[in-house]
């Protein structure tokens, strides 16, 4: 297979560059002029091309069908151009930047500059490219096109050195993945419903200007019919914290108050979505500041207005399809994807019990005609991987007594409360929920009063969070073993000893980093011991700002994402195997999500399920189970 390393040169300006727009619109945007492309076959030396008619020309004489083409933000940017403005295909697509994420993301970073400058690979200079700001090719002098060849030519080479010094730390399914991902971006398989996305649009403004209308009634006696100032005026007083401090003042409400991120010792009003305080205001007794706090929240919660209209300026721009765009190992430290732009593996979930606006993001997600979406996701698969980590004996009893139908929620909350599993009630396993999702990597009785509240809507009193604290780890002796082993490990890693982690002996130490089956490292770069709160010694990794502090049960999390994360990896890429190159359409942690055929759906949900049901082969002892639907659009493959 031949490498092919590139890298685009486009217009930008002030107002007009990836700064100011979303990658899509600004690949897409006739003002994005394409002004050269630099290109490296293999070892051969690197040309440079100027002008779109000349590159189209070039890309099409090239047979990219059993090319690796490679650039740096080839998943985020380059990718796009290629596929969508000159219509190239590589058999493999490839990206440095996403190969140096989990690597570097830590200490150096991950710009191209930063990489050659830590690699040695000569001098990065952006003299040429800052030269012609604002500026079209027509506009460049002979010297500037020559200085921007010269800028394009050394990028390519740099960035080919670099990919080789990238790849000793990759395997072909790796690569694979980087693959996926950008086909998710490029090559998108959904369509976009454009009537539920106006509707939801159209009622989500309406209810804005709603609630404004009924503050700017109640507090200031104004109509904003009469008055089209009045609406940006209320909205300002709702979404400063400082007006919204005086409002509460003039109201006789105690300003609820929290420390500040930067620093701990001063504080702050707590008038956000995540403060508890705020929240319950919106419950208060006077109706006026009851109204004010949800109003508050309404005006400042702009994610679902942004993401609806991003959908819709997106499946404009694409002919109303919805690229997929992820980052992948966007969770540096674990591998697990991340999403950007408008971040599609955090839509918001669906209650058919409680319709709410948001439900139109994923409804808006449709199969094109004769197609039909698959969705298949590994259950409670974190929670089983923790639960067989550290061997728990009665989990794992309960897991291969019904791999289906286990249901350690509901378990946890009949030992709790101390009553027969079959008389647990719904509030009951909630409590259950949270407390297995809150207390497994180590959360204390306070951390876990506020993930309770915010998790599951379940209010407890520090007492009772406490209470439930202590009988957790008393049931699970073996997972708070785990946590103690985690931590112990630190100093052998920091010297890179080499040793076993957990009882099964999958995860092993070496030099800043743990080693997981796949080969995949979970890096701790510069680990080292600094002293924290109360004179005590603190570990922590990382450099300058993307430092982080390292402690016992943040290592069991990261250990229990990552071998989680390799699972539904591997998942994807035996299924892509066994069905003739079938690649997910969509993946989100712990579900993949197919579009495919009509008549091929039931078949493509059966060897999914199928594979995502058999443990893989590096820990044939975990109990795995998925659930899966069909449907004609995301929202209801649930």
């Amino acid at each position: 297979m031949k490498l092919i390393v590139g890298d685009f040169e486009t217009y930008w300006s002030q107002t007009h560059s990836l700064y100011k727009m979303s990658p899509i619109d600004y690949v897409m945007h006739p003002d994005t002029e394409v002004i050269s492309l630099s290109l490296k076959v293999d070892d051969e030396p690197t040309h440079v091309w100027f002008g779109e008619d000349t590159i189209r020309e070039h890309l099409q004489a090239q047979d990219w069908s059993d090319v690796m083409l490679v650039a740096h933000n080839m998943s985020a940017f380059d990718a796009m151009l290629f596929a969508w403005r000159f219509n190239v295909q590589p058999k493999v697509w490839g990206c440095t930047l996403a190969m140096a994420r989990p690597i570097h993301s830590k200490t150096t970073g991950n710009s191209l500059a930063k990489l050659v400058e830590h690699y040695k690979l000569g001098v990065k200079d952006n003299t040429a490219l800052l030269n012609t700001k604002g500026r079209h090719l027509c506009d460049f002098t002979a010297e500037e096109v020559n200085a921007m060849r010269a800028y394009n030519r050394d990028d390519t080479d740099q960035c080919h050195a670099l990919f080789k010094l990238l790849l000793k730390h990759y395997n072909s399914i790796e690569l694979w993945q980087i693959d996926s991902t950008i086909r998710m971006l490029v090559e998108p398989k959904f369509m976009l419903n454009r009537y539920v996305l106006d509707k939801a649009l159209s009622d989500v403004r309406i209810q804005k200007q709603q609630s404004l209308a009924q503050m700017a009634s109640v507090l200031y006696e104004m109509d904003v019919d009469d008055n089209p100032e009045v609406e940006e005026v209320i909205r300002s007083k709702l979404a400063s914290t400082a007006q919204f401090k005086k409002l509460l003042q003039a109201r006789g409400v105690r300003v609820p108050m929290k420390p500040s991120p930067t620093n701990p010792e001063v504080k702050i009003p707590a008038l956000s979505k995540t403060d508890e305080e705020f929240l319950a205001l919106q419950e208060h007794e006077d109706p006026v500041v009851a109204l004010a706090a949800s109003t508050r929240l309404d005006v400042k919660s702009t994610i679902l207005q942004t993401r609806l209209e991003s959908f819709l300026a997106t499946g404009k721009a694409r002919r109303g399809r919805l690229p997929i765009p992820l980052h992948y190992c966007g969770a540096d430290t674990t591998g697990r994807w991340s999403g950007f732009m408008y971040n599609p593996q955090n839509l918001p979930r669906i209650d058919p019990s409680k319709p709410k606006l948001s439900d139109a993001l994923r409804k808006s997600m449709v199969a094109p005609p004769g197609h039909k979406i698959v969705v298949a996701d590994l259950s409670g698969i974190e929670l089983r991987v923790n639960h067989f980590l550290w061997q728990v004996p009665s989990s794992m009893a309960l897991y291969k007594a019904s791999p289906d139908k286990a249901d350690l929620y509901k378990d946890f909350a009949a030992k709790l409360y101390i009553i027969p599993e079959s008389e647990v009630v719904k509030t009951q396993r909630q409590v259950g929920k949270v407390a297995h999702l809150g207390l497994g990597f180590g959360a204390g009785a306070a951390t876990f009063q506020k993930v309770a509240k915010l998790m599951g809507g379940v209010d407890l009193t520090l007492q009772e969070s406490e209470q439930i604290t202590y009988r957790w780890r008393d049931e699970y002796p073996e997972i708070v073993q785990g946590w103690k082993t985690c931590h112990a490990t630190l100093p052998g890693i920091a010297a890179g000893d080499k040793c076993e982690v957990d009882p099964w002996g999958l995860v092993t130490t070496t030099q800043n980093a743990l080693v997981l089956p796949s080969g995949r490292h979970i890096r701790y770069p510069a680990l080292h011991i600094e002293e924290g709160e109360k004179r005590r010694d603190e570990w922590w990794y990382g450099t300058g700002r993307n430092r982080a502090r390292i402690y016992a049960g943040k290592i069991d999390e990261n250990i229990v994402q990552a071998l989680a994360r390799d699972i539904i990896a591997e998942n994807a890429f035996t299924v892509y195997k066994e069905l003739n190159g079938l690649r997910p359409s969509l993946a989100v942690h712990d579900e993949l999500v197919y579009v495919v055929q009509e008549d091929q759906a039931q078949h493509v949900l059966d060897v999914v399920q199928r594979i995502m049901r058999t443990p893989p082969v590096w820990w044939p002892q975990l109990i795995t189970w998925s659930e899966g639907d069909i449907a004609d659009n995301y929202g209801d493959a649930k």
